[in-house]
């Protein structure tokens, strides 16, 4: 079974990547197929994904990482959220060397540092682009 095939209306979900959003829809059992999208969540930021019943984002080209990018909000410890601000920014060819090596966070729209692998391509493309450097720092460990 799925991790969301018995997901509903106005369910609570928690993205790592766009915060708390409400099911605003979800597609009958009977019309469903494996892999396609079958729910729809709205975000407090006005951000609306779809995702499949294994929870990959309409988002997302990477079918191995995406998929661990939302959860129910109740099951979720907010307290053990790491949202400490970071103290020395990355310089531009340490952040590609760190994502090139897979070992840069990056802050999500959400407020947390979550391994920059699971945020949307388009998002760390824009952040270097426009030179937010403070978004990102290296793996911790």
């Amino acid at each position: 079974m799925s991790r969301f095939a018995n997901i509903k209306l106005s369910d609570e979900i928690y993205s790592f990547i766009f915060g708390l959003g409400k099911v605003t829809f979800v597609l009958a059992k009977s019309l469903r197929l494996d892999g396609y999208y079958v729910f729809q969540v709205g975000y407090d930021n006005g951000q609306k994904v779809y995702y499949t019943e294994d929870g990959k984002p309409d988002w997302c080209e990477d079918s191995e990482n995406c998929n661990k990018t939302i959860c129910y909000k109740q099951d979720i410890n907010f307290e053990e959220l790491d949202i400490k601000p970071k103290a020395k920014i990355l310089k531009k060819a340490k952040i590609i060397k760190f994502r090139n090596n897979g070992i840069l966070e990056m802050m999500s729209p959400a407020g947390g540092w979550i391994d920059a692998n699971l945020m949307p391509n388009i998002m760390l493309d824009n952040a270097i682009i426009n030179e937010e450097y403070h978004l990102f720092r290296k793996m911790k460990g």
